[in-house]
């Protein structure tokens, strides 16, 4: 279905500001909310200047009262509750989990897993009491359906994404009978400035840290966020639960734990029968 309206988080770059340009483009009011304010309004900028509707709003999404802020402005220049929210900000630290300071947890799990929690307190309530169909999206990764040997030692960015899933999961049975319906991003290896966003992490977390040109993956390797967008937006559009932006990188991390799990339930059965 189209969306008359949207909130989309992390829309300064990458998915989040493909995924604003792109539905823009189909008459879509957009907000785009982000914590580097001035990225997201050369975005919003851009897209004013090609005929669409948009508005960028600060928000660190790993602050419940920077969400409260965004409800306001977004809900005030709107008019309602929005057709479609995306919560798709997310962060990253690398290292073992064993080794992963106590503060990059904080950090990383406030942002990517209790912030879209956040937001649905925020925005589902009022998008059922308005009672037009609309959508909640979250953006997991194709961490969240698996171990992917690509992307290095991402430990706590992977369980973070693993927590999106299952909340988006939950998500879609707590709105059974509602006009809001859920949906999850999974993508794959798009080029986005993921690898470097400890560049914005809070003074109360460590504060940012600079990572240099050697920890940028090969662009070769990622797909276009403008292309990414476009998949998203046909899969919203269709009105899927999960959202892909790559299939066989996709399929072979979820069929590696499939596979695995089928083959532990085999041994368990063999031990205890088939009806334990």
């Amino acid at each position: 279905m189209p969306f008359g309206s949207a909130i989309i988080t992390g829309a300064a770059a990458g998915i989040g500001a493909a995924l604003a340009r792109h539905l823009a483009g189909t008459g879509t009011k957009v907000v785009l909310a982000d914590v580097e304010l001035e990225k997201a309004q050369a975005v919003a900028d851009a897209i004013i200047a090609s005929g669409g509707a948009a508005k960028a709003t600060m928000l660190d999404q790993g602050d419940a009262e920077s969400i409260a802020s965004l409800a306001e402005a977004a809900l005030g220049w709107i008019g309602h509750a929005p057709d479609l929210v995306v919560a798709n900000a997310g962060v990253g630290a690398g290292g073992a989990i064993f080794k992963t300071p106590r503060r990059n947890i904080d950090w990383v799990l406030g942002v990517n897993l209790v912030g879209p929690i956040e937001l649905a307190r925020a925005f589902v309530p009022l998008m059922i009491e308005r009672g037009m169909p609309s959508r909640f999206v979250t953006t997991a990764s194709e961490h969240a359906v698996g171990l992917p040997s690509r992307g290095g030692q991402a430990s706590i960015y992977t369980i973070s994404k693993h927590g999106a899933l299952g909340f988006a999961e939950v998500l879609r049975r707590d709105l059974e009978g509602t006009c809001v319906a859920a949906s999850v991003i999974c993508p794959a290896v798009v080029n986005t400035d993921i690898w470097n966003t400890m560049r914005n992490r809070p003074a109360q977390f460590g504060g940012p840290r600079l990572l240099d040109e050697a920890h940028k993956p090969d662009p070769a390797l990622g797909l276009s966020s403008d292309v990414a967008a476009a998949r998203i937006t046909e899969g919203l559009e269709a009105g899927e639960f999960y959202i892909f932006t790559h299939g066989q990188d996709i399929s072979e991390v979820h069929r590696a734990r499939a596979d695995e799990l089928d083959a532990a339930l085999a041994r368990f059965a063999a031990r205890y029968g088939e009806m334990a």
